[in-house]
């Protein structure tokens, strides 16, 4: 599957080897790079053995190039990027910044997928649609 995910903001391109990149600051105001995998429901991450967080702890994520936030003002616990599949066709993608929790939505319009077993809970459907 080739596609690229970039930055809302700035449209730099966030993945690279395998993985997208993120700046990232725990609620301890710790520093850190995230890796996370680029397939929407594989929930592998990758980060320096002493960059700690815990599970449920919220994660503040970056844009690598630009510096801006990615968090979505409106869903506090969540964090947009954009993908392009191999056709050109652009999706936001929202997941959650809690540590451990399996929550991702791949929007285009009106349509939503929804990937991992935390993605059903507590979500007004209808107001994602806002963010694509």
């Amino acid at each position: 599957m080739n596609v690229s995910y970039i930055c809302p903001h700035c449209r730099g391109y966030l993945n690279a080897c395998d993985y997208i990149i993120f700046n990232s600051k725990t609620e301890k105001g710790e520093r850190g790079l995230i890796l996370l995998h680029p397939e929407l429901g594989n929930y592998s991450v990758l980060h320096h053995p002493e960059f700690k967080f815990e599970q449920g702890e919220v994660v503040e994520f970056f844009c690598p190039i630009c510096g801006e936030s990615l968090s979505v003002k409106e869903k506090v616990n969540f964090a947009r990027i954009k993908m392009v599949d191999e056709n050109g066709k652009e999706f936001t993608i929202l997941f959650s910044r809690v540590a451990g929790e399996k929550s991702t939505y791949k929007i285009q319009g009106e349509s939503i997928e929804i990937f991992g077993k935390d993605a059903t809970k507590e979500i007004d459907f209808r107001n994602l649609i806002d963010f694509s």
